[in-house]
């Protein structure tokens, strides 16, 4: 027989992962007593990892805990700290004509730059929603797992 063919040894954990994957599955109401007393002896006697398998085939595989998500919220916050921390100090340490002038030439400024840089952005902005949007559709389903692992 060779290697590649060879089932895996099960070991007493495997054999209790399977047992409490049935356990629940009975407590669905999918598997009747009598059922789960037969597969839960038959996965205790399991000698390797297929043997198991072939127990738990039928059974759909339970729903895993949603990842977590890293929080984009840092990236964003910190310029708009520094932004909010600059217009404090402009209107604490600098004259109240002086602080409305800046504020009013970055208000222009921002205005120009941007109406400037509109055929730059614009379609890049567009590019990426487009682009988020035919992933999204062309990202097939995953496979439906099923069993124990």
């Amino acid at each position: 027989m060779a290697l590649l063919q060879r089932d895996m040894r099960a070991s007493d954990r495997d054999r209790e992962q399977a047992v409490a994957f049935l356990r629940v599955h009975y407590a669905d109401g999918r598997l009747e007593e009598q059922e789960l007393d037969w597969r839960c002896d038959a996965a205790y006697r399991a000698v390797g990892l297929r043997d198991l398998d072939r127990l738990t085939a039928d059974l759909p595989a339970l729903a895993q805990p949603p990842r977590r998500r890293r929080s984009r919220a840092l990236p964003v916050a910190l310029p708009v700290a520094l932004l909010m921390l600059s217009l404090v100090a402009l209107v604490l340490l600098v004259p109240p004509e002086v602080s409305i002038a800046l504020v009013a030439l970055m208000l222009a400024g921002t205005l120009v730059l941007a109406t400037l840089l509109a055929p730059l952005w614009i379609p890049v902005l567009l590019g990426v929603i487009v682009y988020r949007l035919v992933c999204a559709s062309r990202r097939p389903p995953g496979p439906r797992r099923v069993g124990w692992r």
